[in-house]
């Protein structure tokens, strides 16, 4: 078979797709929800997340080797970065203002570990100091660790996590006029248990997520023990991108596009996904369709986090949303912890 009849096949498969004359046949898979499991998570869960954010965040405190509240100079000594961390969390969870979570820190801080409440002025400055900025990426981490042997699928995505309730992303995404109420996410997620690996928000809303595929391709593999595929839509198609996925282990699925051609110009990666697009359509858009998991992911994010940021400076407004990821993970482990049975090592109780 020549390349010329190869590279014919494969303009008509690619335009088969886009005219729908290549029908995705998806594979029947029984999932059983064991739904006293599923109950008992639901129940447990703000207890459970209480639990975790405590235990979580003294973990990382004891790794990082802070020595918390020491006085530097005169005045009074600054309140436990861990404590500042925990707060940061426990705001985003219940999505409320500066002064109601200062009400919520009362209310459950024996609960989260805090001997000492605060203003809600310092949890405001909470969000652009260093230390507790240095806590939550430890956090952050640490989340990953439970999935880290059994997650080995993976798709990036972008959203954008709006900064009004007047917008929507799916409508007002390409407006130029409103794209800048939101601030862009590009995350990296696991297609089976749906964890958040490695996210970036970039500073342009508007700017094109493919070059955040890299770095978000290397954290993930940092923190999981295998990446076996990595599939997304075609924003990411490129040779680099696929040799990325290969230098990292795993089998490239980006969605193709009309005009691509098979010749690898030094990606032996890309010709191989294109001709086993070709020798099996399904099993390649099998294998593709697990993407549709990160969006269910994004889903799941904003089902939970209603609410629009609320913070005005933008680093601080990055800190924010880099919260809710964290308690998106933490939530996510709590329920597979009671669910799925997973060890949950930082949990102490």
């Amino acid at each position: 078979m020549t390349t010329r009849f190869i590279q014919k096949r494969l303009n008509e498969y690619i335009e088969g797709l886009k005219n729908d004359e290549i029908e995705y046949v998806s594979k029947d898979e029984e999932n059983p929800i064991d739904w006293s499991k599923y109950d008992e998570a639901q129940i447990n869960e703000i207890k459970d997340m209480l639990l975790s954010i405590r235990d979580v965040v003294d973990g990382a405190v004891r790794e990082l080797g802070l020595d918390e509240g020491k006085k530097v100079g005169r005045g009074r000594p600054p309140y436990p970065a861990g404590d500042l961390a925990k707060a940061v969390l426990l705001q985003q969870y219940f999505e409320v203002p500066n002064r109601a979570a200062v009400g919520f820190v009362d209310l459950f801080k024996e609960k989260l570990g805090i001997e000492q409440t605060f203003s809600y002025k310092t949890l405001e400055r909470a969000y652009d100091d260093p230390h507790v900025a240095m806590i939550l990426r430890e956090v952050f981490k640490m989340t990953q660790e439970p999935a880290g042997e059994k997650e080995h699928n993976f798709a990036p995505d972008g959203t954008g996590i709006p900064a009004t309730l007047k917008v929507n992303w799916a409508r007002d995404s390409e407006d130029g006029e409103n794209q800048y109420k939101f601030l862009k996410m590009v995350a990296m997620m696991g297609t089976n248990y749906h964890p958040i690996s490695a996210v970036e928000f970039p500073d342009n809303p508007a700017a094109h997520e493919s070059p955040y595929f890299e770095p978000l391709l290397e954290e993930t593999a940092a923190n999981y023990s295998s990446i076996e595929g990595v599939s997304a839509d075609a924003a990411y198609l490129s040779r680099d991108n696929c040799n990325l996925v290969e230098f990292a282990g795993g089998t490239p699925r980006f969605y193709p596009k009309e005009g691509i051609i098979l010749k690898r110009r030094g990606s032996w990666a890309w010709t191989e996904m294109l001709l086993d697009f070709i020798d099996d359509p399904q099993q390649w858009l099998r294998d593709y369709h697990k993407r549709s998991n990160a969006e269910s992911a994004f889903s799941a994010f904003k089902r939970k986090f209603l609410a629009p940021l609320r913070k005005c400076l933008h680093l601080r407004r990055k800190a924010e949303a880099f919260s809710r990821v964290i308690d998106y993970n933490l939530r996510r482990v709590t329920q597979l912890r009671r669910i799925e049975g997973f060890k949950v090592p930082w949990i102490l109780s």
